[in-house]
């Protein structure tokens, strides 16, 4: 923390913010001369670090986080409106390294050898551990928010989910397990609960457009309504990595992280428009694009995520009505496993180039 332009002999009070996004006084300090810049070095508080409170300071930081209850499934309102603010809050907590290190005793003694009854020199080596102060700080990070943020009524894909639903679209089960395998590795959840999603800032841009021309191709003659947030609205696809965090800072572990910090975009972006912010999403298992929800019969993007947030089998209802309502083309070559056409038509002309082979690897590995 540095202060500028401190005057000698006038006190300082340094406040810090606490979770509530109040600020309390941490210490006062006193500059001995007058100078233009004074930095605190606190071993009591880091940036961006958190103190050791007392049980009752503890109860009330923590009394203002929202909590899930066991057995609770989320839904994308109370998601965005109570969880929003903290989904992209970490604290980094910095502790004194305490390491067990062995302290080692050299013995010698004088012995027989069994064998030539000769005295010879026996040396032993006793080893005593103890726990000392490195004096080498570690900082680690986590997210002010619990572990679980949802409870799916399920969560895993039985092998006979897989066979009910490629007999109802009439493909092979090995073609449905290669989609499930390309889009989201097979996981419809994070392990905190949430469903897997993508944000895709081009169709933010198209959802908050009038609805008459939601699906019009051209996109240039169209107005950006937010051309302050790049990462949240433009007409180009990408984006997908702009102000991530660096490995392991976001406090989510390393499999939820970068499905997080999408959710963190989606709740930026719900502050400027809810429904459009959901259409903007790929959801789920088969990262199915909220955009058409309106063609798949859902009243709104809200009733879609929210079926998301359930279980496994309302991410296949969804599925389901994908292919069947909004892209048959996708359908018909996932049914003759023409991995290149379903590409196309699931993912639109700019699907990655490796898709296809991808489809076809998986598909070999699970017919």
């Amino acid at each position: 923390m540095t202060i500028q332009n401190a005057a000698r002999n006038q006190p300082i009070d340094v406040l810090v913010k606490n979770r509530r996004g109040e600020y309390v006084l941490k210490a006062t300090v006193m500059p001995k001369k007058g100078i233009s810049a004074f930095t605190i070095v606190s071993p009591e508080y880091h940036l961006e670090a958190t103190t050791r409170m007392t049980p009752k300071e503890a109860l009330e930081q923590n009394l203002d986080l929202p909590v899930v209850q066991q057995g609770e499934i989320m839904t994308i309102e109370r998601l965005v409106r109570e969880f929003g603010p903290y989904i992209g809050w970490s604290q980094k907590v910095t502790e004194q390294g305490r390491v067990k290190k062995d302290f080692q005793t050299r013995k010698k003694e004088m012995v027989e050898d069994k064998k030539t009854h000769k005295k010879k020199i026996k040396e032993t080596i006793e080893h005593h551990y103890k726990v000392v102060d490195t004096q080498k700080p570690t900082t680690v990070a986590f997210n002010v928010l619990g572990s679980r943020l949802n409870y799916p009524k399920t969560t895993e894909i039985s092998e006979l989910k897989f066979r009910e639903i490629a007999g109802e679209l009439k493909v092979e089960v090995a073609a449905l397990k290669a989609v499930a395998a390309t889009e989201s590795s097979g996981a419809p959840f994070c392990q905190n609960g949430l469903p897997k999603i993508r944000y895709e800032r081009h169709y933010f841009f198209r959802a908050i457009q009038d609805e008459s021309h939601w699906e019009d191709r051209n996109l240039s003659n169209m107005i950006n309504l937010f051309p302050q947030f790049p990462d949240l609205c433009l007409p180009k696809a990408g984006g997908y990595s702009i102000g991530k965090k660096k490995e392991g800072d976001g406090g989510w572990g390393h499999e939820d992280g970068d499905v997080m910090y999408q959710y963190e975009r989606l709740t930026r972006a719900a502050d400027l428009n809810l429904p459009a912010s959901i259409m903007a999403c790929s959801w789920g298992v088969f990262q199915v694009m909220g955009f058409f929800y309106y063609r798949m019969g859902y009243s709104s993007p809200m009733e879609l995520a929210n079926k998301a947030m359930i279980g496994v089998d309302e991410q296949f209802e969804i599925f389901v009505a994908y292919m069947t309502k909004v892209s048959v083309g996708a359908l018909s070559a996932l049914q003759k496993k023409n991995w290149e056409k379903f590409a196309r038509n699931y993912n639109g002309a700019g699907y990655p180039l490796v898709y296809p082979a991808r489809m076809e690897k998986y598909y070999n590995e699970f017919k």
